[in-house]
């Protein structure tokens, strides 16, 4: 095996989750993991989630071995940690780099991989903020500033993601890229959804994530009667699911505008309704770098943007809206976007921007080939 002539061996790194990959996380590698050349790089995995989920089964057939632990608990620490000593005296030879995507568990994790001679501890900065809740934020920030010291790398998703984790620490910036061909406009499609849900003449307003508090469809429910109000044909897509669901739906109830507003659960084929949809807005709480705002725009879609979410993901000069601002602020402004004129694809702009997951997953790849010594 070799790279530009030179001899060497694979790479072998252990991705570490926190959290069942269900998006987010686990979408990004997955996206990465296709184009980095696994005669190269092994990748694996370990997942704090018992439950098989189709992410296992799609990195298992990109070569991956994946390894399940019980889902994680501030309370059970000490569990946890018995969990990853388990791990690793079984498998600490079997790895030379091991990337870290869940920060608070650092702390428990490095020690242990250090311990046993994992020379290459990455940790990967995916969000700007600690937790949701200023409970947990206090704590996790506390187990952050333990772990620094056994950390030898270190990357953001965006580089607003790496200055709030690593400050003035060095960091790389790898961003959440994307397969954008698989996105780019398509009219035929557009036309074939919006016929399919009888909205060919409605304003579609988007959101795409899981209905948590991050996310904040709950004020997005409050955006949208605004906008029913100054627009009346117009309804409301909400793709995913999550552990708000019920809140929403009562929220949903509560303005009365269960006809206008559409949820579809989680689905295999989000570009399809990005085709299909005139606005996507996104009142988030607080991101690293969302995926969906890159994905939307690939499609031309344009995007609202709360100012808590990064500048970085902008490829089509979409508004950026204060959380504070009134729902009619908001509302004017995604009416606006959706009727700016003809939708187009942003290649050139995705490239510019470091979108494109070929070129970004070549970077990865020869980060990890950087981090075998005898190359």
């Amino acid at each position: 095996m070799s790279l530009d002539g030179v001899s060497m061996k694979k790479v072998r790194v252990l991705e570490i989750i926190g959290k069942r990959p269900v998006g987010g996380v686990g979408t990004v590698m997955l996206n990465y993991q296709k184009y980095i050349d696994a005669g190269k790089v092994q990748m694996d995995y370990l997942i704090f989630g018992e439950k098989t989920e189709q992410f296992d089964e799609n990195v298992k057939a990109l070569g991956s071995k994946v390894f399940l632990y019980p889902a994680l608990s501030g309370s059970q620490m000490g569990r946890t940690k018995a969990y990853l000593e388990e791990f690793f005296s079984a498998h600490a030879l079997e790895y030379d780099v091991v990337h870290l995507h869940a920060p608070t568990i650092a702390f428990l994790a490095f020690p242990i991989v250090a311990k046993c001679g994992i020379k290459h501890r990455i940790v990967h900065s995916h969000a700007t903020l600690y937790a949701e809740s200023r409970i947990k934020a206090i704590r996790n920030r506390i187990l952050w500033e333990l772990a620094k010291g056994k950390i030898t790398d270190r990357i953001g998703c965006s580089k607003a993601a790496g200055d709030f984790l690593f400050g003035k620490d060095e960091f790389t910036v790898l961003k959440n890229a994307i397969a954008y061909e698989d996105f780019l406009y398509d009219e035929e499609m557009r036309n074939q959804m919006r016929k399919q849900e009888i909205v060919e003449d409605k304003l579609v307003v988007g959101n795409a994530g899981r209905f948590s508090l991050q996310k904040n469809q709950t004020f997005l429910i409050e955006i949208f009667a605004k906008i029913k109000e100054l627009h009346p044909n117009s309804v409301l897509w909400l793709l995913g699911d999550g552990e708000l669901r019920a809140e929403i739906e009562e929220k949903i109830k509560a303005h009365g505008i269960e006809g206008s507003v559409k949820l579809f659960g989680m689905v295999s084929n989000p570009k399809d309704y990005y085709q299909a949809m005139d606005v996507m807005v996104m009142p988030s709480l607080f991101e690293g770098l969302p995926m969906v705002g890159v994905e939307a725009q690939a499609s031309g879609l344009p995007c609202v943007f709360a100012d808590t979410i990064t500048r970085e993901v902008d490829v089509v000069g979409c508004p950026y809206i204060s959380l504070e601002a009134s729902t009619e602020e908001w509302a004017k402004a995604a009416i606006t976007v959706a009727k700016l004129g003809k939708r187009r694809s942003y290649p050139a702009e995705l490239d510019e921007l470091g979108f494109n997951i070929k070129l970004e997953a070549k970077r990865l790849e020869e980060l990890y080939l950087s981090k075998i010594e005898d190359r």
